[in-house]
């Protein structure tokens, strides 16, 4: 008898599609953040085996009830600022206003509650900010007037179907819309003092 194993099924296009799917109803479940499903999904788009795929979407159900949360549907920045980061849930429609003042919001470890997700912006003299997780498709349908818009990626993002998308509708009058996937030096550390303040507990810790 041979002791040879038997090569592994090849992958198909389909089949990375499904599996691009699956990923997506997982981020709406809240079960991926956005910055865990563009890690994943370029993962399926790059396996070349059956077994490489499995392993992408090993630890996700195939059907089970979603625990509801309630996401954030109303962000309003008055002559103030409002920085959003870290876990939260995004509204399939969220009414976001910035008068005179300014909203960021950092999607890299956010949670999502529908395929498309809705930013109803109103920015009169203020700006808007985006920090999306690389590859998460941004459209930017707003009226601008006497407006800036800016998106700096790292690299050409390709839209396809089974990708979550971030659409930003609205009016924006004498401001700003900005659109990145990379923090900038300042959010680098932040993030590395928070995690240096708050370690992640262990079994061992009590």
């Amino acid at each position: 008898m041979s002791s040879e194993q038997a090569p592994e099924i090849r992958a198909s296009d389909a089949e990375r599609e499904r599996t691009g799917d699956l990923l997506r109803e997982a981020t709406v479940e809240g079960r991926l953040t956005l910055d865990e499903f563009s890690e994943r999904y370029l993962l399926a788009q790059q396996a070349r085996t059956r077994g490489e795929l499995d392993a992408v979407v090993r630890d996700l159900p195939v059907a089970a009830p979603v625990t509801q949360r309630r996401p954030a549907s109303k962000i309003s920045a008055i002559f103030s600022g409002v920085d959003r980061t870290g876990p939260w849930q995004l509204a399939p429609s969220t009414q976001l206003s910035a008068i005179f003042g300014g909203c960021k919001l950092d999607l890299r470890y956010a949670t999502i509650s529908s395929g498309v997700t809705t930013l109803n912006a109103s920015v009169y003299f203020g700006s808007l900010e985006l920090i999306v997780p690389d590859g998460v498709d941004v459209e930017i349908e707003a009226t601008m007037i006497m407006s800036g818009r800016t998106e700096r990626r790292s690299k050409p993002v390709v839209y396809r179907t089974a990708k979550p998308l971030i659409r930003i509708s609205g009016t924006v009058v004498c401001g700003s819309i900005t659109v990145r996937d990379t923090p900038n030096l300042g959010e680098r550390i932040r993030e590395v003092a928070s995690g240096l303040l708050n370690p992640p507990r262990t079994n061992q810790q009590r």
